[in-house]
């Protein structure tokens, strides 16, 4: 994505483009870490818990995380 310009309200809300939050898999109600560095704002994605244990259980188990999510979600439909 190229450079755009975003607006502030005047509480203080920005809003991500829809481009933006396609591209990088942004979904409502993420989380976001917001972090400055000299003059530059930078915003990441917080990993869920689900996706750490998924990272993790696919290093125990050698599954990839996409996997390993498929099992939990499969999990949670039988219950």
């Amino acid at each position: 994505m190229k450079s755009t310009s975003v607006k502030i309200s005047k509480r203080g809300y920005v809003l991500l483009p829809s481009s933006l939050r396609k591209e990088m898999e942004i979904k409502t109600g993420m989380r976001l870490l917001i972090s400055k560095s000299d003059n530059t704002i930078v915003l990441q994605p917080v990993p869920s818990f689900t996706d750490k244990l998924a990272g993790v259980t696919a290093k125990s188990f050698g599954e990839s995380a996409d996997e390993v999510q498929k099992h939990l979600d499969e999990g949670r439909k039988d219950r």
